[in-house]
């Protein structure tokens, strides 16, 4: 594990100023520390927060096609699993508009944070690391990132040289659960100050395997058949250039198109793209096109003015549109373009601090649902914020507070009066270095977050999800007070981390469901309560053997979270079970294996009108075997099996867990060239 902290956000008029500072020669060490979103770098000490990295190597071990079920068993982290292609993160039980999916800093600006079919335009194997924030990120990112942010860091643009000219790889691998074939390239081409990345990928999986019946009131023992409309197909490719016109200064630009299609769990027919039997003639069967196309632009500057130590500046325009097709013809469309502007500064001391940022952020989007089953009208959401970060550093205690003010403009077509309110976020945390290998910190916020234009307007059928949805333009700024208290402890052999939380809501919002049927749909009320939300994260990594040779690394985890409304007593819906596991991985030289052993507990506390969920034991293995070639390339074959024991396995976060259980037994192999 490694740490992040972002920074923020100076005024975008330095920037034509400052193109040709001066460039700063002091280097940093990706071992040591984490580029994040901000240019701020910080160790993992210095940081209050919870904070995991994942890089691309952990990713290449996972067969999973989504951002949620790839992420899915880091501490903290589920995911929604609405079906193949739409899997959502869910941090500490907190999903959708809470949670905030990034690019570079940069939000994703696809519609997957309004309605848990819209997937994620994010495509977790072309990346270099995936940053995962777990907790209230407000400060760094609005109220959408309430409860915490995963911030992607793709291979669209190049953020450094490649070494010999020339950098990158390609990939195939086939898995057996679904038939699933995936193809992946991608290299970065430098010279003189310029370079140039390109990236591609093909995935075509048909409908995956389960062990028994879809339908958890038919569960019985039976032969593996497939789940219908489980078929996922995604195509991707970028292209991206950046000028280094001084060391530590950097202007770049990128484009890329993501489509995918998939089928939504729950939908389906016998004779549709290839399901197995067991389907229902009166049923439609619900398909996903989804098509995304962004425009990136980055500007850093190393010390471009006297109290200025690094800026950054992102720029991102996105045009996404999610088609849902029922019985393929085209039922309700959604539309959403919308731009992003993130300006980060990192200054020198100033007053009593010894560091710290400041910053601005601007977005501007339109949303619109087009069809006879539109359930929301057009909308325009309008994003203005400041925002700053300060750090004291002392002995034994280090100091650090923090605000953000973000103004949200709301307006929708047909309605009278439009949201226009400003939230105030505010932070405060300690961190006590008890010797060189312990740390405790302590951190406190109060963070506020806007509705979104979904859980203000919505009054009509969703298909895809199967619910009739009922927005309230009456709702206020949810409020939330929290505290997380984490112990951090490395040694040579120990690398510790364990997290306690809780959070208070005032008006927290969510979707209640009023047990009673509009147009034969379950009907779906946005309501504003007050709620709690409490839990622990922990992961131990101990290293059993190290040599310069051998590596056995033995690494446990296990989180646990708990969520109530605190009005009516009841427990809110969807909140992920108590999970342990382990992993043991031997590294060898030019080999390496591993054996992961997971549980989660059965689901009891449920929502009203919400079904509990069984335990289940997952047992996965991985190996892989690298050739080197010439001159820094090698070859890598891997093989990877998951869910060795066929368990049927229903996740409490996704909507449609009675209905469709996630794959059984599935083997992935693969081939990878890196040069």
């Amino acid at each position: 594990m490694k740490t992040i902290h972002n920074s923020v956000i100076s005024f975008l008029t330095m920037i034509a100023s400052q193109l040709h500072a001066a460039p700063s020669t002091e280097v940093y060490k990706l071992e040591d520390f984490i580029v994040s979103a901000g240019p701020d770098l910080r160790s993992i000490t210095d940081y209050a927060a919870p904070v995991d990295v994942v890089t691309a190597e952990e990713l290449t071990r996972d067969s999973g096609g989504t951002l949620g079920a790839i992420l899915d068993w880091q501490p903290g982290v589920s995911a929604t699993s609405f079906s193949s292609g739409a899997s959502r993160p869910v941090l500490r039980g907190f999903d959708g508009p809470r949670v905030r999916i990034l690019e570079s800093g940069i939000e994703a600006l696809d519609a997957s944070d309004t309605s848990p079919d819209h997937g994620v335009a994010v495509e977790p194997l072309l990346v270099e690391r995936i940053e995962v924030l777990r907790g209230p990120s407000t400060l760094l990112y609005g109220g959408s990132a309430i409860g915490g942010a995963i911030n992607v860091i793709d291979k669209s643009m190049p953020h450094r040289m490649p070494n010999s000219g020339i950098e990158g790889g390609l990939e195939a691998r086939y898995d057996t659960v679904s038939e699933g074939q995936t193809y992946i390239g991608h290299a970065t081409v430098g010279k003189d100050n310029w370079a140039l990345a390109v990236t591609g990928l093909h995935r075509d999986a048909e409908d995956y395997q389960i062990p028994g019946e879809a339908i958890e009131e038919e569960e019985e023992e039976a032969e593996t058949k497939k789940l219908e409309n489980s078929f996922y197909e995604t195509d991707l490719y970028s292209v991206g250039a950046s000028w280094f016109f001084s060391e530590g200064n950097r202007i770049g630009v990128s484009y890329s198109r993501y489509e995918s299609g998939y089928g939504v769990l729950g939908h389906g027919h016998e004779d549709d793209h290839g399901g197995g039997g067991g389907g229902h003639e009166d049923e439609e069967t619900i398909t996903i096109d989804l098509k995304r196309d962004r425009y990136d632009l980055e500007l850093e500057l190393t010390d471009p003015a006297t109290w200025v130590e690094a800026l950054r500046v992102r720029f991102g325009y996105t045009d996404y549109t999610h088609t849902e097709l029922e019985n393929g013809s085209t039922g309700t469309i959604f539309e959403r373009k919308g731009w992003e502007l993130r300006s980060e500064a990192a200054h020198t001391p100033w007053a009593l601090a010894d560091e710290g940022v400041i910053g601005m952020q601007l977005s501007d989007t339109d949303f619109e649902a087009i069809g006879d089953e539109a359930f929301t009208p057009p909308s325009n959401t309008q994003l203005q914020s400041l925002f700053f970060s300060q750090h004291i550093h002392g002995n034994p205690l280090h100091y650090e507070f923090g605000g953000r003010i973000e103004r949200a403009d709301i307006s929708a077509d047909e309605r009278d009066s439009n949201y226009d309110e400003i939230a105030l976020s505010l932070a405060a945390s300690a961190i006590w270095e008890i010797d060189e290998e312990q740390s405790l910190s302590l951190l406190l916020q109060r963070a506020q977050r806007h509705p979104t234009s979904t859980e203000l307007y919505a009054d009509g059928e969703h298909a895809a999800t199967r619910q009739y949805e009922i927005g309230d333009s009456n709702l206020d700024l949810e409020t939330a007070y929290g505290a997380d208290l984490t112990y951090l402890r490395e040694t040579a052999r120990l690398d510790a981390e364990v997290s306690v939380f809780y959070t208070y809501f005032e008006d927290y919002i969510f979707a209640q469901d009023l047990d009673f049927e509009t147009e034969e749909l379950h009907t779906y009320q946005f309501v504003a309560v007050d709620a709690q939300f409490y839990g622990l994260e922990a992961q131990f990594d101990y290293r059993l053997l190290q040599s310069e040779e051998t590596e056995l690394l033995l690494s446990v985890m296990a989180d646990w979270v708990r969520a109530s409304n605190e009005e009516s007593g009841d427990d809110l819906p969807r909140i992920p079970p108590m999970r342990i596991g382990s992993r043991l991985a031997l590294v060898h030289e030019n080999w390496d294996a591993g054996l992961e052993l997971r549980y989660a507990f059965e689901q009891q506390d449920t929502g009203p009108e919400e079904t509990g969920t069984s335990d289940y034991l997952l047992l996965n293995a991985d190996f892989s075997r690298r050739f080197d070639i010439m001159d820094g390339k090698n070859v890598a074959l891997f093989l990877r099996g998951e869910n060795l024991l066929n368990q049927t396995i229903r996740n409490h976060s996704s909507y449609l867990k009675d209905e469709a259980p996630l794959p059984g037994r599935n083997l992935t192999i693969g081939a990878r060239l890196l040069f």
